[in-house]
């Protein structure tokens, strides 16, 4: 468990991550268990990439062909709070910037499904650091208090994504996209603490606006993104953190 740092020679009562009590910190973490994640969304990549799969096997032939089949672009995106949708860490941020490729699988006339793969050569993150500290020796075993903030940088990638476009025959198109991938950071993240992970797994839901121009060869998008990111249990502790990102791109077609 993470305690702050307490100059008082009173024993008191241990501190649990909901307490307000005076000298109780404000960004207690507490061990992780399997509880804390629905029995559903334990495997989101397997579940991602079932539907992809499923996706190739039965796209139809036909194409009611709007812009071209090959999507090429650049965005970028950043963080704007944490939820506890899924995870339960808190107070980070993010910043992202990615590169797409897309291939249209198939095009009604108002509806187009495509796959995407999108590598993520920069991502940072600015998150809390810690130390270990003791807090009371007699009562609590050493714990990790909180001393600042420190900023992590990585990389990823995401080669499961599949996006539909609404509204083909428009130049503003609505959009609905799903991403799943990992990303690797030069320190564990979301706690960077032993025991954390510098390797971690990703999936998002993505809503956005696409305005394309007069012949549908370029387009500018602005996409909502609800990211999860998370260990997949493969430590002791799963700290989880979602994230609300709105993100800015642009893209040609060919």
């Amino acid at each position: 468990m993470i305690h702050n740092s307490s100059s008082s020679s009173q024993e008191i009562a241990p501190c649990h991550p909901k307490d307000v009590r005076p000298g109780c910190p404000k960004d207690l973490i507490a061990p992780f268990s399997r509880r804390h994640l629905p029995r559903w969304c334990r495997q989101p990549l397997l579940a991602l990439t079932a539907l992809f799969l499923a996706t190739l096997a039965f796209a139809p032939s036909a194409r009611c062909q709007v812009q071209g089949d090959n999507e090429f672009g650049i965005w970028g995106g950043a963080s704007l709070g944490t939820n506890h949708l899924i995870g339960i860490t808190s107070n980070r941020q993010i910043g992202v910037l990615g590169l797409r490729y897309g291939h249209s699988i198939y095009d009604w006339t108002n509806v187009s499904l495509e796959y995407t793969l999108d590598i993520l050569p920069i991502e940072i993150v600015n998150q809390p650091k810690y130390v270990a500290c003791d807090t009371n020796p007699i009562i609590f075993p050493t714990g990790f208090c909180e001393t600042g903030r420190e900023t992590t940088y990585g990389g990823g990638i995401n080669p499961i994504g599949l996006k539909l476009n609404f509204r083909r025959q428009h130049r503003l198109q609505l959009f609905g996209a799903s991403t799943a991938g990992f990303v690797a950071s030069t320190r564990p993240v979301p706690v960077d603490i032993p025991g954390g992970t510098q390797f971690n797994f990703t999936f998002d839901f993505q809503a956005g606006f696409q305005f394309l121009n007069s012949s549908h060869s370029r387009a500018w998008i602005l996409g909502y993104k609800y990211q999860h990111i998370s260990n997949g249990y493969r430590h002791d502790f799963n700290p989880g953190l979602d994230l609300n990102i709105i993100y800015l791109g642009y893209s040609f077609f060919k």
